[in-house]
């Protein structure tokens, strides 16, 4: 039988080592949070993609998600017969040097490039390549691997979970729905949309196949909150339908967070959103003149505010660089979308990327830049958002990432940290909600009131922690009493943890200034064929060495999967 093995890039990946900005393991620290200190909440995102794809092969797989160059020599000395390694442009240098280690040290490998990195030229990747993947993952690796032909309505659902951490302790856990790939509105910088061809392949298809995924992770959590991953989830209203029938008939309610548009969340009320269990939303403001079709429907600036006066939080995404803004349109409505007070804000640069039709229009203008025109090399590295690639018809590029750089550090001071806006806009909810005549809405305000419990750890830290105004610091005391009157009596036991927080986020203070524990430990999953009974084990970088695994069994002793659970508890520390 084959030997595949998977990969992310290695680390070390980021800034600190001669990468791009906001390049890194982590999406909120890397980008929406990035001006925010020690309050920015912490979450390493793996490639989930690999863990999919291996999740739905008959043929056993290994994944490392960012493996060290030693860790990654010592894997493929192993000798596969087939090596996928996942990224994308920004990263693509390092798929290079991993690429040319497989060459040098397992020169029978077999290479399958993958991910949106992959919009490069074929004449770019062959050198370091003998295949390409550049559709829906799990279809084409059965093909490449001879394996049948597997209908996407009979994909497994991997479990994937994450912990997002504030001041270094877990305070959430979450699940990643995949429910689909690709998004029909094809919007013209969005590569996401292109890649697939404007086409939504839906890995879930059905409302009762989302609902039985997270209703297994409830079961297993109750605590459970999720992500569903999906370009724009509720575009397809039929499916959103029936998955909120089944909420409401099965008188169940989750925490999730979505992609949606304006045209999407204008299907629904308020109400239904949160019947379905939608408390978090991605919404692209884009600009206000963008003219986007995604657009259409409730003025999205009255669509932030409501959304937050239910409780749902917003993370809002800004595009700047569009032609028609100058600076005073870029910060008029940049002030807008600072008076909707989104809990989270994304501040990105309008940059064109292989296969969109931006990007067709900017080369055959010649509006690239000279620099990165010549030198593609460069410009792949610099496809991050956060360098201004095209000449604008009134700004320099010097000023549209100086505005970037103001926004962000703007949108911190004037709101303050994202964690604490979440508290009031949780609080607004719990407020509207607690007496509804709606059962589920009710149970739904009692999800908002837990949440809100953990904020009696935590909003100390707002109150006296640095880099915060009085008049936020008022704000979150009140809060803090607020909350303290409405949960019950265990949740105020909450209070009793604060001193740990705060002691936390002076370790964070340390750690943030000395610039420590910015590079994740490497993890390995191993799977062993879709149609086995042995589920996917989990081992942390490090460790692995210590056991050897035996592959061809369907049993792992239970010595030794206790000895994995203590080794992942001194992880913690």
């Amino acid at each position: 039988m084959k030997k595949v093995l998977f990969a992310s890039v290695c680390k070390p990946i980021g800034p600190s080592v001669g990468d791009a900005t906001s390049v890194g393991y982590e999406l909120l620290h890397g980008q929406v949070t990035r001006a925010q200190h020690i309050y920015s909440p912490r979450v390493v995102h793996k490639q989930f993609s690999l863990d999919y794809i291996s999740e739905n092969l008959d043929t056993p797989a290994v994944v490392l998600h960012y493996p060290s160059k030693a860790a990654f020599l010592r894997e493929i000395k192993k000798g596969y017969d087939v090596f996928g390694l996942a990224f994308v442009l920004s990263t693509h240098h390092h798929m290079m040097e991993m690429c040319r280690l497989i060459r040098e040290h397992s020169p029978k490998t077999k290479i399958v490039l993958g991910g949106y990195g992959t919009v490069m030229k074929d004449e770019e990747l062959t050198p370091y390549c003998d295949a390409i993947c550049r559709e829906e993952g799990v279809g084409f690796m059965r093909r490449y691997l001879g394996e049948k032909e597997l209908p996407v309505e009979d994909f497994k659902h991997p479990e994937i979970t994450s912990r997002l951490r504030l001041f270094g302790i877990p305070v959430t856990h979450t699940a990643m729905i995949f429910a689909g790939l690709g998004c029909p509105n094809g919007c013209d910088f969005c590569c996401t949309s292109h890649f697939f061809k404007r086409r939504h392949i839906r890995l879930l298809p059905t409302g009762e196949s989302i609902f039985e995924t997270m209703a297994k992770h409830q079961q297993r959590d109750p605590q459970m909150e999720y992500t569903i991953l999906d370009e724009d989830f509720l575009l397809n209203q039929r499916r959103a339908r029936d998955f909120l029938d089944l909420c409401r008939q099965k008188e169940r309610t989750f925490s999730t967070f979505c992609f949606a548009s304006v045209k999407a969340l204008s299907q629904f009320s308020y109400d239904e959103l949160l019947e379905m269990g939608i408390d978090g939303v991605w919404v692209g403001y884009e600009g206000r003149e963008s003219g986007y079709d995604k657009h259409h429907g409730r003025d999205i600036d009255e669509l932030i505010q409501e959304l937050q006066d239910h409780g749902i939080t917003v993370l809002s995404s800004m595009i700047l660089g569009i032609p028609y803004q100058t600076e005073e349109i870029a910060r008029k409505e940049f002030a807008g979308l600072m008076a909707d007070k989104p809990a989270l804000s994304q501040f990105l640069i309008y940059g064109p990327t292989p296969g969109t039709p931006f990007y067709e229009s900017v080369v055959s203008k010649g509006l690239l830049n000279e620099t990165l025109a010549s030198n593609r090399a460069k410009y792949y590295k610099k496809c991050t958002g956060f360098t201004a690639m095209v000449k604008h018809p009134f700004m320099e590029p010097h000023e549209i990432e100086a505005l970037q750089e103001e926004f962000y550090q703007q949108d911190f001071r004037l709101l303050g940290p994202s964690i604490f806006r979440v508290a009031g806009i949780k609080l607004s909810g719990y407020k509207k909600y607690k007496d509804h005549e709606n059962p589920l809405l009710r149970k739904k305000a009692v999800g908002f009131r837990n949440k809100l419990a953990k904020f009696l750890a935590i909003l100390p830290v707002g109150i006296f922690g640095p880099k915060i105004s009085l008049k936020n610091r008022l704000t979150y005391a009140k809060q803090f009493f607020e909350i303290l009157k409405i949960v019950n009596t265990w949740e105020k036991l909450y209070v009793f943890a604060s001193p740990i927080m705060m002691g936390a986020a002076f370790v964070s203070v340390f750690l943030h200034w000395m610039n420590l524990m910015e590079h994740p430990i490497t993890r390995y999953h191993y799977y062993f064929g879709r149609n086995s009974l042995q589920k996917r084990v989990q081992l942390v970088g490090g460790f692995w060495n210590w056991f050897h695994i035996q592959k061809e069994t369907t049993h792992i002793p239970l010595w030794r999967k206790w000895s994995w659970s203590v080794l992942k508890v001194f992880r913690l520390f």
